[in-house]
Order: structure tokens, then C-alpha cells, then sequence
């Protein structure tokens, strides 16, 4: 092995303990980052769409308001850093189906989008009671949500292929008895885990935006 190509491998390993987010499945190299990259996306867009709200979200985050959407950004954190700490312990004894894998096979993604349905109704609050600041409308900034969410999907299912062309039946029995993307959903249909995977958090969070707008109306009045 050449001395760039050491270089570039002990960059990524090094990055990977770096970045408490990354996880190295399906395969080693660029996935490493290819897995953050779309929350890692979000997040930029986000607080950079928000330059003058974020000191006055992070001070106001204590504030009984907007209750669920900070209860979701701490729910989905947990569950995600909980799931990644999780897979690197137990990943070397095989393939991992015990822990937050019980619930459903992409934990660590499900994490991701119960945080940014959090931070997106938020930043929809903020834009829409602050005069509109930021580069981006509500709508755009949702759209930026979609994004995020479909690449995960993407993601998931790239992630499968792998896991069953080298994990075999264990992986195909572990797959049929465990939910895609929501707990408690299991169809056995992969178009139908995947419009499932997009409906519920894209309910979940259309439902937050249009209630936190009722109660910004009512607490204003």
C-alpha cells in the first residue's frame, strides 16, 4: 500500500473516531463520510439560514414553547448517538440485531430525521415570526428536510444490499422480523417501507409547522 493511499485511509479512520455520527457500514472509504454528509448538510443550511435567530433559539431553548420540536431534537440525538456508540461496540461480534436494532434496522437514521423534524419546525417558527429572515422561505427550508430524508432512505436501502450480499440469511431473517425506518410498521414490502419512511415523519412534521403557527397566534394574541 503507498503512502497516499496509508494517508488517505488513516485520514478517514481518524475522522471516523472524530466524528461520534459516522458509522462504517456498509463499506469502508468515502461511505464513512457519504453517511453524514446529508446531516451534516442540514445542519449547515440551517443555522446558516438562521444567522441572526440562532443566539436567540439557543437562549430561548429553555422556554416552555415549541415543547415538542425540543423534545424531538433530544429524543432523535440520543437515539442517535446511543445506536452509533452501540454499533461500534457490538459490530465486531457480527452482525448487530440486539439493542436500538431491536426496534428498527436504521436506528442511527431514524435519530437523524426525529432531530431535524425538531429543527425544521422550529426554524419554520423562526422565519415566520421574525420577519423572514435567512436565505431560504419555509418552504425551502422544508424542502431542505426532504432532501435529507430521501437521501437517508437511499442510504438504508444501499446499506441492505450490502449487508445481504455478505451477511446472507442471517441478515434476510433479521430483515423480515424488524421494521425499515418506523417502529412498530413492518409491511414486508420494500415499496410500501418506503413510502411508509417518507409519510409519517413528513406528517409528523407538517402537523408540528401548522401547530406551532396555530400556538404562535394564540400566544401573541
Amino acid at each position: 500500500m503507498d503512502l497516499q493511499k496509508r494517508t488517505r485511509l488513516g485520514f478517514l479512520k481518524f475522522a471516523g473516531y472524530l466524528v461520534p455520527l459516522v458509522q462504517s457500514l456498509p463499506v469502508t472509504g468515502v461511505w464513512t463520510g457519504l453517511m453524514t454528509l446529508p446531516f451534516a448538510s442540514y445542519l449547515i443550511m440551517t443555522f446558516a439560514n438562521l444567522p441572526g435567530s440562532l443566539t436567540t433559539a439557543l437562549s430561548e431553548f429553555f422556554i416552555p414553547f415549541l415543547i415538542i420540536e425540543k423534545a424531538l431534537v433530544i429524543i432523535g440525538l440520543l437515539i442517535l448517538i446511543y445506536s452509533v456508540a452501540y454499533l461500534r461496540i457490538k459490530k465486531k461480534e457480527g452482525l448487530v440485531t440486539s439493542g436500538p436494532y431491536r426496534l428498527v434496522r436504521h436506528p442511527q437514521y431514524l435519530g437523524m430525521t426525529l432531530s431535524t423534524i425538531g429543527l425544521t419546525s422550529w426554524s419554520v417558527w423562526f422565519l415566520n415570526n421574525t420577519f423572514g429572515i435567512g436565505f431560504l422561505s419555509p418552504s425551502q427550508t422544508t424542502g431542505v428536510w426532504f432532501v435529507e430524508l430521501f437521501a437517508y432512505i437511499l442510504l438504508a436501502h444501499i446499506e441492505e444490499q450490502y449487508l445481504s450480499r455478505n451477511c446472507g440469511e442471517p441478515f434476510e431473517n433479521y430483515k423480515s422480523q424488524i421494521p425499515f425506518f418506523i417502529p412498530f410498521l413492518k409491511t414486508n414490502r420494500r415499496i410500501l417501507d418506503i413510502l411508509v419512511s417518507i409519510l409519517i415523519p413528513a406528517i409528523l412534521l407538517l402537523g408540528l409547522i401548522v401547530g406551532s403557527g396555530s400556538a404562535s397566534a394564540v400566544f401573541n394574541y
